[in-house]
């Protein structure tokens, strides 16, 4: 079975028979339990599951299980021993983080949500909002907001390099302070830019997030020199065309 075909029973109502050749590591637990994930959701449940990286022994599938109800992307790792395993998942942490400041906005009084929230917070209110609402959301909304905007993007890309911020990994950070690169990023809901010592020349546009649970946009045209894809850090890496791809870590 390949790793796309393996996920897919997983997640499938229908249950998953002579599974436990397909589970190791993180997922032995697989192996004493008498029914899968697929089978603990609900039927409604709809399963989208697509490969986002396979080589001859290491996978990624991704799987976005939705409804009316819920939203939630789940990331399964292969590895090729005798046949396809999965021995680890993930998902983004502290998405709960996001509801519960999105609960706190809400509570604010409409007469608090303009000039006085903005002279105590670094951005304004309708920023704070549609951003949490953007990091809380699905991977196929996240690509959709990067694609609805791309022409933003590529501008502050554009004045990043054209400014010297790209000339070392470190300037990048303080990007944000140009005004120009500012105002774009607050219009397409970015908080900042970031770097990783050991992916020299990607730039991180960061959605949001807490501690290592972050979640953004990376640029790096040359596909050879973005981050590997591993449950242990950068947990996705999803390609979304010319050198721009969305990102997850925890």
């Amino acid at each position: 079975m390949t790793p796309l075909q393996i996920v897919e029973r997983y997640v499938s109502p229908d249950g998953f028979p002579n599974k436990l050749k397909f589970f190791c590591c993180e997922l032995y637990g697989e192996w004493s339990a008498d029914s899968t994930l697929g089978q603990h959701l609900p039927v409604r449940v709809q399963r989208t599951c697509e490969v986002i990286f396979q080589d001859t022994a290491h996978a990624m599938v991704a799987v976005w299980l939705h409804d009316t109800a819920i939203s939630m992307d789940v990331y399964f790792y292969l590895i090729k021993k005798q046949n396809w395993t999965i021995y680890a998942a993930r998902s983004l942490v502290m998405k709960q983080s996001a509801k519960d400041a999105l609960k706190d906005l809400d509570s604010i009084p409409e007469k608090d949500r303009g000039e006085t929230y903005t002279k105590t917070h670094p951005h304004t209110y309708s920023f704070e909002k549609k951003n949490l609402e953007l990091w809380d959301n699905s991977d196929d909304v996240l690509a959709a907001h990067f694609n609805t905007h791309k022409k933003e993007f590529l501008q502050m890309q554009k004045r990043l390099v054209k400014k010297g911020f790209t000339k070392s990994d470190s300037l990048i950070v303080n990007a944000i302070k140009d005004k120009k690169i500012k105002k774009i990023a607050n219009e397409v809901l970015i908080r900042g830019f970031e770097y990783d010592p050991r992916y020299s020349g990607c730039i991180f546009y960061l959605i949001g997030g807490i501690g290592d649970n972050t979640v953004g946009y990376l640029y790096q045209p040359d596909p050879k020199k973005i981050p590997l894809i591993t449950e242990k850090h950068y947990i996705i890496i999803k390609p979304l065309g010319d050198g721009w791809y969305l990102f997850k870590t925890t």
